[in-house]
């Protein structure tokens, strides 16, 4: 049975917009995303200082540690990724990808720096601490960046992969190159407005509301003849988020079901030089998004018909 469980045509959304000026030019200026470069050793940082150094996606499937869990058939890391304000982790077991998105605390010790950043992820009831990371060190070389870290695991059993708990350790981690557009992008470029997480407030087709289809995602699943089969007593999530990250990355989380949080994580990017429409998934299984309207608040999208409305966190 999968785990994350695929949506209509991967699952769009949409945010509320009014009238086509509201999709603007992007215009190359000062960057206005958050560092994509930064060093430094994060006990020696403060959280403002800490959250520029962990930004971005760090690959850890070629670390010696994920490669020895992978020959074994046990977890593996994929890569960790820190956005603004949540982070997504990606594991591997036994071939299976298993996503968990939450948001991330920065501790402080009596100085004023960064001790360690815990990991957080909702079960359904509140949120808890799956991962604890310390001794961050992010250097460059020869124009590449890399981290040490140590981590912690402390998944419960009923997030169904506790397993991943043996990962703990030191971990090495390769800094993956940010999305072209990212670089230099102007804070009024639709490319860093896009990069948010927006909560899905309302998805319409052909005029009707097809919202509690949508919050029911978690209830359904393949079944052994590859069709969709409901679970017996599953309740509808509350909500679901999206995010766009800089360095390609997109996440959709239902949290509310009693099934417990699901997420599903892609690359995105965009389609042409026109910042209308944008890819999910790889090329070879793509799904087009077009944006109909865009502003700080505010994201309206269009997929097969279905028009979802996202309103920024």
């Amino acid at each position: 049975m999968k785990k994350i469980l695929y949506f209509t045509a991967i699952m769009l959304f949409v945010a509320c917009g009014n009238d086509d000026d509201s999709v603007i030019d992007v215009v190359a200026a000062e960057g206005a995303i958050t560092a994509l470069a930064a060093t430094g050793t994060v006990a020696q940082q403060t959280p403002a200082e800490a959250k520029k150094t962990i930004y971005g996606k760090w690959d850890l499937s070629n670390s010696s540690k994920s490669i020895a869990a992978s020959k074994s058939n046990a977890c593996a890391f994929d890569y960790i990724e820190f956005n603004d304000e949540d982070y997504i982790m990606s594991l591997v077991i036994e071939d299976e990808t298993i996503t968990a998105f939450g948001a991330y605390v920065l501790n402080e010790d009596a100085a004023g720096n960064v001790s360690s950043v815990e990991l957080k992820f909702n079960l359904g009831a509140s949120d808890i601490t799956i991962a604890t990371l310390t001794n961050i060190v992010v250097v460059e070389s020869d124009d590449d960046l890399s981290a040490t870290f140590d981590v912690v695991l402390s998944i419960p059993e009923e997030a169904d992969f506790d397993a991943c708990n043996t990962l703990q350790g030191e971990y090495t981690a390769e800094k993956e190159e940010p999305m072209a557009e990212s670089v230099g992008a102007a804070g009024n470029s639709i490319h860093a407005k896009l990069i948010e997480t927006w909560m899905l407030a309302s998805a319409t087709m052909e005029g009707q509301d097809v919202m509690s289809e949508t919050l029911g995602e978690p209830c359904y699943y393949e079944d052994a003849n590859g069709e969709e089969a409901l679970i017996e007593g599953c309740s509808n999530a509350n909500s679901i988020s999206l995010s766009f990250s800089a360095f390609g990355t997109y996440s959709i989380v239902w949290v509310g079901s009693n099934q417990g949080t699901f997420v599903e994580a892609e690359s995105w990017g965009w389609v042409g030089s026109d910042y209308t429409s944008f890819y999910i998934g790889n090329q070879e299984d793509e799904e087009i998004v077009d944006i109909i309207s865009l502003t700080d608040t505010q994201l309206t999208l269009s997929n097969y018909g279905v028009i979802y409305t996202l309103v920024a966190q």
